[in-house]
């Protein structure tokens, strides 16, 4: 059981902040703390604040910071501690039992967070909406059946089956956080924009293609951060990030590897690279033909040179993948092939397929350096066995559409970037047959893949379960639709007076944890 007498860090720094009302984590005294503003690059558009809609790691890493979970992760890593609630217990596989701090208030007036926001929330992601619309996270409470509200403080979440990843992956991510239901109810649309939370800050400007600004909760009584405010600015261009980091009107920007390398040593700021947790790969679309032919995805498999690719990239720093899972990481496969490039096996396989050559597909990438250099090395590998590549380079605002919808009909080859997960099962289930028109992009369609994924959420038994994960990534090689690149390398560039915060990722910014030195 996890209480809050035994959790550790914040109880003790609760004493201390008993000791000196001028003391508070993480940066020092408060009247130090109230002028300090962060700036932090985005490089993709905030989309939609609203927990079960968000569109990705920008929008989470947004609304982390304005909702409270019963559980969350404590900076730097994949750990949890208690938030929301001040006791929880899992009585049994089925049930998880939660108490609730007492006092912990909505902003704008919607009052005190309660047993019963717990469960509208949670229950909102197995549920569609007014609209009809599901979200696409449901996956992550597929198990749920109810939120028991006992009193205004307790609950019981009461599960259909066990979920080994519920504690880690989806209480304390983005999936766990906690809304008011009245907010909710009240704003509608409106809470897409301007959510309404009880977390360290609020969001308290937001212009669309611009970026948000997040200011300080001053009811949010947990710790104080050290920055004032948080200002989110939207730069799709990574020169244009680079520059403006090198003049100071940025504090804080994920880098390309060419310019993190050539920002090493540049007075003032710091360069973090670190070895990455994101899977990369090219995908291709099993429903359009002539790419519906598994001879002809096999051909392109073959005629691709991924080490070249991944060198032409990230000039060397980045890792070779071979399989969904990066290496450390639950459920990697390690006897996964090593496809080496075979121009003889390419062009047999498109003889044996039947397709009048020469081919012509279009190669949808993300317009950064990385993507727009392994396109051209796809563009000459492939020419070489009679398929020409039209390189579509688009900004992050179309491009995280393009396979979405009646868009992702017409999609044919593509790169894509997922970010992975410490719980395998939620980095499959983007595979899933029900992801296709959302993220399957591939339009994978496996009932053999949906079966064992969702027998593998459920399962205690981590050795099984670790065979579940490989016969998925199994399935997987044998569509021949996704050539898997690299697990990559993530830089980050920062002004040297901040110190800042991100799970182990990478990509999961905690600016309530980052700190002015």
């Amino acid at each position: 059981m996890l209480t809050s007498t035994n959790f550790t860090r914040r109880s003790i720094l609760a004493g201390i902040a008993g000791l000196s009302a001028a003391t508070m984590l993480p940066g020092g005294p408060a009247w130090a703390q109230e002028q300090r503003s962060l700036t932090v690059r985005i490089s993709r558009e905030i989309q939609n604040l609203d927990p079960p809609f968000m569109t990705g790691t920008t929008d989470s890493n947004v609304l982390r910071a304005v909702f409270q979970r019963l559980v969350a992760y404590v900076p730097n890593k994949y750990e949890y501690e208690l938030d929301a609630a001040e006791k929880m217990e899992q009585v049994s596989p089925l049930q998880i039992d939660f108490t609730l701090k007492k006092g912990q208030m909505f902003t704008g007036g919607y009052g005190e967070l309660t047993a019963d926001d717990v469960k509208f929330s949670f229950e909102r992601y197995i549920r569609p909406d007014a609209e009809g619309k599901e979200s696409s996270y449901k996956a992550d409470w597929a198990a749920l059946v109810e939120v028991q509200v006992h009193d205004t403080y307790t609950g019981s979440i009461i599960l259909s089956k066990p979920s080994p990843s519920l504690w880690e992956v989806v209480l304390a991510g983005t999936s766990g956080l906690i809304q008011s239901r009245k907010a909710v109810e009240a704003l509608g649309a409106e809470h897409s924009r301007t959510p309404i939370g009880s977390g360290p800050y609020m969001v308290t400007s937001f212009e669309a293609h611009r970026g948000l600004t997040l200011s300080r909760n001053p009811d949010f009584a947990d710790y104080v951060p050290d920055y004032e405010t948080v200002n989110l600015i939207y730069i799709a261009n990574q020169k244009t990030a680079e520059l403006a980091l090198r003049a100071k009107e940025i504090d804080f920007t994920e880098l390309s590897i060419d310019a993190a390398e050539e920002l090493i040593g540049a007075e003032g700021i710091t360069v973090e690279k670190r070895p990455g947790q994101r899977f990369v790969w090219m995908g291709m679309n099993m429903q359009k033909a002539p790419l519906d032919n598994l001879a002809v995805r096999k051909a392109i498999r073959a005629a691709i040179d991924v080490d070249e690719m991944v060198l032409a990239g990230y000039q060397g720093n980045a890792p070779r993948l071979n399989t969904m899972i990066p290496p450390g990481l639950l459920g990697h496969w390690s006897d996964a092939p090593v496809y080496q490039r075979n121009v003889d096996e390419a062009r047999q396989l498109l003889a044996e397929s039947g397709v009048t050559l020469p081919i012509t597909l279009k190669l949808t990438l993300l317009n950064e350096p990385g993507f727009q250099n392994m396109g051209l090395v796809a563009q000459a590998l492939l020419s070489e066995v009679g398929i020409n590549i039209e390189i579509d380079q688009r900004e992050a605002a179309t491009f995280w559409s393009s396979g979405k919808g009646e868009s992702g009909d017409d999609l044919e080859l593509f790169f894509l970037r997922f970010n992975a997960n410490p719980d395998p099962t939620y980095n499959a289930r983007w595979f899933l047959p029900s992801q296709i028109g959302d993220w399957n992009w591939q339009r994978f369609d496996s009932a053999e893949f949906a079966r064992i994924q969702d027998e593998s959420g459920s399962n205690l038994d981590r050795d099984s379960r670790v065979q579940q994960i490989i016969e998925l990534q199994k399935l997987m090689d044998e569509s021949a639709s996704m050539v898997w690149l690299t697990n990559e390398v993530f830089a980050l560039g920062y002004q040297s007076s901040v110190q800042p915060a991100f799970l182990p990722d990478g990509n999961n910014w905690q600016f309530p944890y980052f700190k002015a030195i």
